[in-house]
């Protein structure tokens, strides 16, 4: 930053040498009256102070007073040695009328200026040396001790130009070392002063790497700018359908810059400022944003920031630190409601929110992954340090799935991300976890953490419209860890566990009609008459291990109904391999609880019934679950999936669930000693692991047994 501003004091010095060079064959003028040797005596003069080569091939015409005047056509000044072209700056026509008494003292005071079809070639050479860079400049002052602009007598300073005209010029600057390249193309360019003085007006209308934009308003003029006096500032950029409004006092653009302005922008996408910046922006809007700023020592304060993005709001305070080694950002916000889908880049639906799906199935396609191959932003993580707290309101992770109450810090320091604490409600419960991203590495650790308590699970169907008629608390835990430099690559290479756990619920008939292949009618006699049922428990846990996630449990029982299941997902493939089997408590309906498989991709798997299986559930023996065509990912008899090999899944008694429901537990270290418990105080977070993969898979039970499936045991 500080090298970036000392090369723009450095052209701009460059710059004021060049002028006072053309205007000192003014005084020749005044003295000799010799129009014929002005074109010699500006080429001598400009040799002088630049070493570069001057040349005037049009006519030359002046005018001499107290505000001498010089007209020079078809005017080029020489490139350096090793640029890439002969000359560093051309003209067709050059006007320049100049205040003679001030120049006297060093200031240049130019009271019009015109300037027709203006070419001006900035550019660096490989050791990053300038053409600005003037030879006689070199000599009497050190690279970085170019001559500073100066009001004081005898000095030159920074000229003051009052009114100006350009036509039809164009700037370019180009960084060898780089390769980049910046154009900017002026069609019109209008400045002047009032008649009772003041701010000057400016009016610029052109491209910036062909794309358009207009300037307007008023300023304090070049010196104050470029200078520690801050002057009255207020100019409105339109670009890229944005529009973008700062009014207030500024100063000092080149240097260590001082201001307190009012900044606003508005637009319909964030993303039409994408050529401006240099970067690509994502397609958020319609977006507003508003702030006080106050700009001093390379620190910038953000007072009364306020965002709109669509129906999301985001507002508090904000420091921006230019002095450190990386930008430092220190932030406090505050938000009503923050809506992921306000944020979401209009990139259309998740992958695989369409269609139905198909036996078999190939491998999820690079276009209809759920984990992206796209490489994270790590340049982004490590372009700048933060801290940044947030409280929110509400919080929508998808239009079913809200936190309530989220309080987070996240702190990002040398590439390395973290969300600690991480606190929130779901659903009438509580959610604390923690994520690490550590960015500074070509490859990421990822470390997710997530417990939730007392969690509502009937409501959480609710609102994901899925249905009504399921109650009780849900106790989820999510510990993963894994590394990679895409979504995709991190869930490939996954450990740890996913578990989620419910008792004591209640689940309604019509689900359960659903659950049990849509036998209609024989709903009666295989759930009795009440219209809801008691849900004695459902446990799920995954245990993940280099992105293969195997069941460890994964039972439904209400008492009257059971499903038990066994088999795995593989993350990398993004295949998902499930076999279950299903019981009653009435033994003579025993053969219509019909076992199934989920199978195929992922995002879009298939729910198929499984004849073979019902007939081995009823008689009580269902064996190791296989596929034809392919082996199920975890295929070893997990402590729940034995339990479908070894007797009924309910008591012939009826009711007596305690078996299922207790071995299901003890499989995860609950209620008994088989498994393994996460440890108090570990558990972790990952509303993006189970919830967020329900949320996406409990849709539109009602239609059918496919999406009813779905819903309990979907991706």
């Amino acid at each position: 930053m500080k090298k970036r501003r000392g090369r723009l004091r450095r052209i701009f010095a460059a710059l004021v040498a060049l002028t006072v060079a053309v205007l000192v064959a003014g005084y020749a003028i005044i003295a000799s009256l010799d129009v014929q040797q002005v074109a010699d005596f500006a080429r001598t003069e400009v040799k002088a102070a630049t070493g570069r080569d001057l040349a005037i091939d049009g006519p030359v015409a002046l005018r001499v007073s107290l505000v001498p005047s010089i007209d020079l056509q078809d005017v080029r000044f020489a490139n350096a040695p090793w640029g890439s072209r002969p000359d560093m700056v051309t003209f067709r026509r050059l006007e320049i009328e100049v205040e003679l008494l001030p120049l006297l003292f060093g200031e240049v005071v130019v009271t019009r200026l015109v300037a027709v079809a203006p070419d001006i070639l900035l550019e660096t050479d490989a050791e990053g040396r300038g053409n600005w860079e003037f030879e006689e400049a070199a000599a009497e002052a050190p690279d970085e001790q170019a001559p500073e602009p100066a009001g004081e007598a005898g000095a030159v300073s920074l000229p003051d130009v009052q009114d100006f005209r350009i036509e039809g010029g164009q700037l370019t600057m180009t960084e060898a070392g780089s390769g980049e390249t910046l154009s900017l193309e002026v069609t019109e360019a209008v400045g002047a002063v009032p008649a009772g003085g003041g701010a000057r007006s400016l009016r610029l209308v052109g491209a910036y790497n062909g794309n358009p934009f207009t300037l307007e308003g008023s300023y304090p003029g070049l010196p104050a700018l470029l200078s520690g006096a801050e002057g009255p500032l207020d100019m409105t950029l339109a670009a890229g359908g944005v529009t973008l409004a700062v009014t207030g006092r500024a100063g000092d653009l080149t240097g260590d810059m001082t201001a307190e302005v009012a900044v606003t922008a508005e637009g319909e996408s964030l993303a039409g400022l994408s050529p401006f910046v240099g970067a690509e922006l994502p397609a958020l809007g319609p977006f507003k944003l508003s702030s006080d700023v106050k700009a001093a020592n390379q620190t910038i304060e953000f007072d009364g920031l306020r965002l709109t993005v669509g129906g999301s709001d985001l507002g508090g305070n904000a420091t921006l630190d230019l002095a450190a080694a990386r930008p430092a950002l220190k932030a406090a916000l505050l938000s009503k409601l923050l809506d992921l889908g306000d944020f979401s880049g209009g990139e259309g639906a998740a992958p695989g929110s369409a269609g139905g799906g198909s036996a078999g199935g190939g491998s999820a396609g690079g276009g209809d992954r759920i984990f992206s191959e796209t490489p994270l932003p790590l340049e982004g993580l490590r372009a700048l340090d933060a801290e940044v707290k947030l409280d929110a309101e509400l919080l929508r992770l998808s239009p079913g799935l809200e936190l309530n109450e989220v309080k987070l810090t996240l702190v990002l320091k040398g590439g390395a991300l973290t969300v600690e604490p991480l606190a929130a409600l779901l659903a009438g419960g509580t959610l604390d976890g923690r994520l690490a991203l550590d960015g500074a590495k070509a490859e990421p650790d990822l470390a997710l953490a997530l417990t939730g308590r007392d969690i509502d699970f009937g409501e959480l169907l609710k609102r994901a419209e899925v249905n009504e008629g399921v109650g009780g608390k849900l106790e989820l835990d999510v510990d993963l860890k894994g590394r990679g430099a895409s979504p995709h690559a991190i869930a490939a290479g996954l450990d740890g566990y996913v578990q989620a756990v419910s008792e004591d619920g209640t689940i309604d008939n019509a689900m359960l009609s659903v659950l049990s292949a849509g036998l209609s009618d024989i709903t009666g006699p295989l759930f009795g008459q009440s219209n809801q049922t008691r849900l004695e428990c459902f446990v799920t846990r995954f245990d993940v291990a280099q992105g293969q996630a195997r069941s460890r449990a994964l039972v439904l029982d209400s008492g009257a109904f059971a499903v038990a299941g066994r088999g795995g997902i593989d993350l990398d493939a993004e295949r998902v391999n499930l076999a279950f089997d299903t019981e009653t408590s009435e033994p003579s309906l025993a053969s219509l609880a019909v076992p199934f498989k989920v199978t195929g991709p992922l995002n879009n798997p298939s729910f198929v019934p499984d004849p073979i299986g019902a007939v081995a559930g009823a008689v009580g023996t269902v064996g190791d679950v296989a596929e034809s065509g392919g082996n199920i990912v975890g295929g070893a008899v997990d402590s729940v999936g034995g339990l479908i090999g070894t007797g009924p899944l309910i008591g012939q008694s009826g009711g007596a669930t305690a078996s299922l429901c207790s071995e299901a537990l003890a499989a995860i270290g609950r209620g008994g000693e088989a498994g393994t418990a996460p440890e108090s105080g570990q558990s972790s977070s990952s509303s993006g692991g189970i919830i967020d993969d329900a949320g996406k898979a409990l849709k539109d039970v009602g239609e059918g047994i496919e999406e009813g499936l779905k819903s309990l045991f979907g991706n």
